[in-house]
């Protein structure tokens, strides 16, 4: 396996935590503790648009399939900007508390809060349907699974899986502090945990209330793993990690393949906070604490 990085992209002024996929395969999109929402373009290196600019920092984004980026703003709610001119076309109040993830899934957007609380809002009108709260303690991450179920993971170090009608039926504990993130990997039929312990998880779709017990697991960081992020189209996944590497896996038997660091790749030289793995030549792009954006090209 080959590791190339092929351009650093910089001009956020402050650490950047979160990506979103743009429109076409080879835009995506940007924002972190500045409040600058940046449109980047994989084929024009380091040449950024500005889009939007929201007031205190932003965790969290999603496109939805009418062009529009759903923009989740700490302490203000979420915020849509109309890609095709830039255009904040609406703003759902959520309360001052921050937004860590958001989801979309049947028409609705799931948003995970701090303080344990979920918001569903219909995505047509824009209206609360539902406040899901089975926990104190904040909601990291949001995953859709077979069924129209999504899990969520907590900062208890739970995983809890909710069904359409809102209701909770599955809750393990899955991690020693925070589940920072949460993939379905398909070929697999299983849920792919990282969080705070460094560790990655594996685990079947619970059929059982209680005692779910890891497939597997790796200690695979130095520190806490923010992300995980799978290849558009082979059975590889990426994780970013407070400890400034990214890390590249066999996704069947958590094989480590690869570590990209500063020393050997030029890699980040703070915290990776954020992945995407793109159809766009299947580069990898990675946002970190050092406010730059790199692209990588594993071959």
């Amino acid at each position: 396996m080959q590791i190339e990085r092929i351009d650093t992209f910089s001009g956020h002024r402050g650490p950047i935590y979160a990506l979103a996929s743009g429109e076409q395969s080879n835009e995506f999109y940007s924002a972190g503790s500045d409040g600058w929402v940046v449109q980047w373009n994989l084929q024009k290196p380091d040449v950024g648009k500005v889009v939007a600019q929201i007031n205190g920092s932003i965790y969290a984004m999603k496109r939805d399939q009418h062009g529009v980026l759903w923009v989740a703003q700490n302490y203000d709610g979420i915020h849509g900007i109309q890609l095709s001119n830039q255009e904040r076309i609406f703003s759902i109040g959520l309360g001052k508390i921050s937004i860590y993830d958001l989801l979309f899934t049947n028409g609705q957007l799931w948003v995970a809060h701090q303080d344990g609380l979920i918001t569903v809002i219909d995505e047509a009108s824009r209206q609360i349907v539902k406040h899901i709260k089975s926990s104190d303690k904040s909601v990291r991450t949001l995953v859709l699974l077979p069924q129209n179920k999504i899990a969520a993971g907590y900062s208890d170090g739970f995983i809890r899986v909710f069904n359409q009608a809102f209701e909770l039926e599955y809750a393990w504990k899955a991690h020693e502090g925070s589940v920072f993130s949460l993939h379905f990997w398909e070929p697999g039929q299983e849920i792919l945990s990282v969080g705070k312990d460094a560790r990655i998880k594996k685990w079947d779709l619970p059929s059982q209330s209680t005692g779910q017990i890891a497939k597997s697991e790796v200690i695979a960081h130095m520190y806490a793993i923010h992300d995980i992020d799978f290849h558009p189209n082979k059975d590889l996944f990426a994780t970013a990690s407070m400890d400034k590497t990214i890390k590249i896996w066999n996704a069947a038997d958590l094989t480590l393949l690869k570590v990209i660091d500063a020393a050997r790749y030029g890699g980040h030289k703070n915290s990776v906070n954020k992945l995407i793995w793109t159809p766009f030549e299947d580069q990898l792009v990675s946002a970190s604490d050092d406010k730059n954006i790199s692209v990588w090209k594993i071959h």
